[in-house]
């Protein structure tokens, strides 16, 4: 009878242990309906006006987890599919899970993750751009995000952020792997920042070295300074820029310095983002390029928003849009090649 109570108590013990255990770990579903219309206009073949999806943010679905594994420690993982809302295709060129998959470890020591993400440097564009690198303003259309082809992500990425208890201090540290046989640097991307912040002020050094990203031996390297101040009426931003063979997509920039300032204004129950943006292309064909951008988001809940957004590049003569430089994109766009060079749009952005 007694040996019976114990194992009893002992199963008991162990069903509450399993309990908690199940209540430690989490699976959510998530994702961004952004949909709208754009007109675009300085284009070779003329003006167009399209239904577009992800224009201030782009369309996705996704699954993220998190399990407590005890002593501070937790296990977690991300995977994130991009989606064009237009024609129910999948975004980043048809990959299932194109914008991120990854899964990671949160420690005391701090943070390590594995997969497909965001690079370094485009998460430092993200933080001090006033359009968020959306809608037609977006700093992408004349500042690179550091990763291979212009791309803000890279794959075969391993990367270690310092942990969130250092006094406003924080750093990431990101490495891609090429793995191109007999090499490891080969193809390889490589990326660190350091920042601060505090109620009002944040700033950040980032830095991305791209290899090969111009033919073999030849790497794309990017220094990026942000900084952004809380005035309480605006939001103040600053980016210097210096880039070495870095690209901006279809342009590399092999030797230029570019320079934003900005500002978000609430206004009633929604803000106004401007920036402008001057690119100093200091190669002997002279490519400078400015870019001014203005819109407005109106917050008609927690979750749905609603924007509207200009913005003009100036090519230097006879540099246009139509010979291959500069073109105004958004969240979804970068890289199209038959964008023109003004882009007004209008849209719903809804979060779930």
């Amino acid at each position: 009878m007694k040996k019976r109570v114990i194992l009893a108590a002992a199963l008991a013990a162990l069903g509450t242990y399993g309990a908690a255990r199940a209540q430690s770990s989490s699976v959510n579903l998530y994702g961004v309906a952004d949909m709208g219309l754009v007109h675009e206009s300085g284009a070779a073949a003329g003006s167009v006006t399209k239904v577009t999806s992800g224009m201030m943010s782009g369309s996705r679905v996704g699954m993220r987890g998190r399990e407590d594994l005890g002593s501070g420690t937790a296990a977690f993982f991300t995977l994130e599919a991009g989606i064009l809302m237009d024609t129910g295709a999948s975004g980043q060129g048809g990959l299932l899970f194109g914008r991120q998959a990854y899964v990671g470890l949160d420690a005391r020591a701090g943070r390590m993750t594995l997969g497909r993400q965001y690079t370094t440097l485009a998460l430092a564009q993200v933080e001090f751009d006033p359009f968020v690198t959306g809608l037609a303003g977006t700093s992408a259309n004349l500042i690179s995000a550091g990763g291979r082809g212009g791309s803000n992500r890279f794959d075969n990425a391993i990367k270690y952020n310092l942990p969130n208890t250092l006094g406003g201090l924080d750093g990431e540290v990101s490495y891609s792997f090429g793995e191109a046989p007999g090499s490891v640097s080969t193809n390889g991307q490589f990326g660190a920042s350091l920042g601060y912040s505090n109620e009002r002020f944040m700033g950040r050094v980032a830095y991305a070295d791209a290899h090969d990203a111009n033919g073999p031996g030849k790497d794309a390297r990017e220094v990026f300074f942000g900084a952004k101040y809380d005035f309480g009426v605006a939001t103040g931003y600053l980016n210097y820029v210096i880039n070495r063979g870095a690209i901006v997509p279809g342009t590399p920039n092999y030797k230029s310095e570019d320079v934003l300032i900005g500002a978000s204004i609430p206004v009633g129950a929604g803000r106004i983002v401007a920036s402008y943006i001057y690119k100093n292309d200091r190669t002997a064909a002279n490519n400078d390029a400015q870019q001014a951008g203005i819109g407005y988001v109106y917050k008609l809940s927690k979750r749905t928003s609603v924007y509207t957004s200009y913005a003009h590049i100036w090519n230097r003569a006879p540099n246009t849009a139509t010979s291959g430089f500069y073109r105004v994109w958004n969240a979804n766009d970068v890289g199209n090649p038959a964008a023109g060079n003004s882009a007004f749009s209008l849209g719903m952005n809804h979060i779930f």
